[in-house]
């Protein structure tokens, strides 16, 4: 027993010890790459070194290609007003991003930006931080942003830039730049080789060593819920009727069109008034936010507190009025009368046989049997009234922040009877701006837009005038990918 328990540990310090270099046996498929894309003052340089092979430098911006569970050191040149100097960011691959397999991650990059400021305060002995995290898009900032300037969210020094981040997604890369420097020997000797692919690399070998930030690579479980799909991560969903149901208040006003809900009200031809919602659908639009914080050597953190709280708290009465969300009932049938008529007409003639006796003469006529009849004629059948049917679809699955997506709405009186009123509603989320003049239809309508909670737009299109059974209308219009 003694001696397998020194043989296992022997293996475990082979596997982690510096003599590990070499391929590590693999139990499990590695997670994909975490692209990240660096960018900086024009003429910046990166430098990378792993293992013996030659040192690299490319001119930024520039991707490279990370392998999760692992932490990077480069050497960054060149730098506007700063003459030779160089600096030594430190970057932690937590995880990476999944996609579909029609998709790749190198079209999704995370855009690490650095400036002239940054460099600064590392001149200055201030230590910058940064922490980019994949957006859960249900939590989505409403702003703007753009592919190589994610929103940054400032955090500081005296709170935890991780707990910080959790409240918005899932942090996938670490940079740390200033405190120290670091000769070539100690970058070459921190990269493991195989995990870093470099710009002009097209296929990266397998690691030399396991990973040591096994922890942060994959998201916590929560025990109750259970796993967070990733797809939610980098799912932005559009259409239908989620949270609060849509529906009518005693006014007849819509209500419950909350962020991404697509619905269609109308009147048929009872003089009821109904509401239909789209189909739903989920595109791949996934977006980084960047929590940052800075620290230097030494920081002196004063806290006052009250000598003596007085509080009074007054009664307070509230009363609201509510109203039905939905109402129901059910009517049976009191009477059915209908009119029935003859559907066919029968008659049958026998013989006849008329005779007069005149002597010895006998005279007669006879006749032969005749068959009448006639058609059934069917009741008039009223024409079935049919729900108002709306579909939604975009131009493409996928986009990139900035891009421009348009969508499409095609609404259908199924019914063979006609319908008025009909009003679209199309409530954007916070990750989709209206693009202004975008809004096209086939038929003559009234559009309008209003703001919405999510800090974005609702569109509505008032359609004028009768659908009649079975005509369709559609509406396209644009939006910018925030």
């Amino acid at each position: 027993m003694k001696t397998l328990l020194a043989l296992t540990a022997a293996c475990i310090v082979c596997i982690f010890g510096s003599a590990a270099r070499a391929q590590f046996p693999q139990a499990a498929p590695l997670p994909p790459l975490l692209y990240v894309k660096l960018l900086g003052p024009k003429g910046m340089q990166v430098s990378v070194l792993s293992g013996n092979a030659p040192a690299q430098t490319f001119a930024a911006p520039c991707v490279f290609g990370l392998r999760p569970g692992y932490s990077y050191r480069l050497a960054i040149s060149g730098v506007p007003g700063f003459g030779g100097q160089i600096f030594y960011p430190t970057l932690e691959a937590r995880g990476s991003l999944f996609t579909s397999p029609t998709m790749r991650a190198a079209d999704f990059p995370a855009a690490l930006a650095l400036s002239a400021e940054d460099f600064a305060k590392v001149n200055a002995d201030i230590t910058i931080k940064r922490v980019l995290v994949l957006e859960r898009p249900d939590v989505a900032l409403p702003e703007a942003s753009k592919p190589d300037a994610p929103p940054e969210i400032n955090v500081p020094a005296s709170r935890d830039i991780f707990n910080e981040s959790r409240e918005r997604g899932l942090a996938l890369l670490v940079m740390r730049m200033g405190g120290r420097t670091f000769t070539p020997e100690e970058i070459a000797e921190h990269n493991v080789p195989g995990t870093i692919l470099s710009p002009n690399e097209k296929t990266l070998g397998p690691p030399a060593a396991p990973p040591w930030i096994q922890w942060a690579c994959y998201p916590l479980l929560d025990p109750t819920l259970g796993p967070v799909p990733f797809s939610e991560y980098v799912t932005v969903y559009d259409g239908g009727d989620v949270g609060l149901s849509a529906g009518f208040n005693r006014e007849g006003r819509l209500k419950g069109l909350d962020p991404s809900d697509t619905v269609v009200e109308y009147i048929d031809s009872q003089g009821v008034k109904r509401l239909a919602c789209s189909n739903r659908i989920g595109l791949c639009i996934p977006r980084f936010v960047v929590y940052a914080s800075e620290y230097g050597i030494s920081n002196q953190i004063m806290r006052w507190t009250t000598l003596a709280t007085r509080s009074t708290k007054a009664q307070a009465t509230y009363i609201a009025d509510q109203g039905f969300l939905e109402h129901s009932q059910r009517l049976q049938l009191e009477g059915a009368s209908s009119r029935q008529k003859a559907s066919a007409s029968v008659q049958t003639a026998g013989l006849v046989v008329t005779g007069r006796v005149d002597g010895v003469d006998v005279k007669g006529t006879a006749r032969g049997t005749a068959v009448i009849d006639g058609l059934k004629v069917p009741p008039l059948m009223e024409p079935a009234e049919g729900p108002l049917c709306i579909i939604k679809w975009p131009d493409k699955m996928a986009a990139l922040v900035g891009d421009i997506l348009t969508f499409t709405l095609k609404y259908t009186n199924t019914g063979g009877r006609p319908i008025t009123n009909v009003v679209v509603s199309d409530s954007l989320t916070s990750r989709f701006e209206y693009v202004p003049g975008s809004a096209k239809t086939d038929r003559e309508t009234i559009f309008t837009t209003e703001p919405n909670d999510a800090g974005s737009q609702i569109l509505r299109w008032e359609i004028t005038g009768t659908l009649q059974p079975r005509e369709s209308g559609i509406i396209t219009f644009q939006v910018r990918v925030r």
